[in-house]
């Protein structure tokens, strides 16, 4: 069974639960969810897989094909290159040495909310979405995971995997990037910051250098 396959049996298998929580929240002006198609990931020696944390703006469906066609079309940000998450995924790609755009990206956040981060209700209960992020990262198996999403979801992400462990790396801040360890994650398995806050704080070309590094 191929790789797409196997995810889209995935969303189909949550689609009662995310169908309810839209209409829960019909009136936060939710965007998603955001379903993941791969393409050219499947031949790349080594597969890197990017997760931000949400969209910025996205398919108002839970029709499976049509988040399916957004996701082809969006093609890893091909149109946002001056942009920082994908200015600095397209340098990754290069650090490793992986063809570019061929990828696999996801969001901890399966939903934005008014074209942002959720908040409140919705925040709290979109976590119940999460188990969908690990199930595509068995699926998808990636030979390096990049989790942009800052050190304020850790506690979500340690939901996700008992017994997480969260390993300093060296020549890289404390507490803002960290080695994950668990047994389910990939074995170079990093979360990181936004790139937004790695380009502001002047990070950038040491944590280019550390991918570099593991390539």
């Amino acid at each position: 069974m191929s790789i797409n396959k196997n995810l889209e049996d995935l969303y189909s298998s949550y689609l009662p639960k995310l169908t309810k929580f839209v209409e829960k929240f019909s009136g936060e002006n939710l965007h998603g969810p955001l379903l993941v198609k791969v393409g050219g990931y499947t031949q790349e020696p080594l597969k890197l897989m990017v997760v931000g944390q949400e969209t910025y703006g996205w398919e108002q469906s839970l029709s499976i094909t049509d988040q399916f066609n957004t996701y082809e079309d969006f093609n890893f940000g091909s149109e946002y290159k001056s942009t920082p998450f994908w200015n600095i995924i397209r340098k990754v790609e290069v650090a490793l040495g992986v063809t570019p755009y061929s990828i696999a990206w996801s969001n901890l956040n399966r939903f934005d909310q008014n074209v942002g981060a959720p908040v409140g209700e919705v925040l709290n209960q979109v976590a119940e979405f999460d188990d969908i992020l690990r199930d595509e990262i068995d699926i998808l198996n990636p030979d390096v995971c990049i989790l942009f999403t800052n050190h304020k979801y850790d506690s979500r992400l340690s939901k996700m995997y008992e017994g997480l462990v969260f390993e300093d790396v060296d020549g890289l801040p404390e507490k803002h990037f960290a080695r994950l360890i668990h047994s389910r994650l990939p074995t170079v398995t990093i979360r990181a910051p936004h790139p937004k806050t790695i380009r502001m704080k002047s990070w950038e070309e040491c944590f280019l250098n550390y991918i570099q590094s593991i390539a």
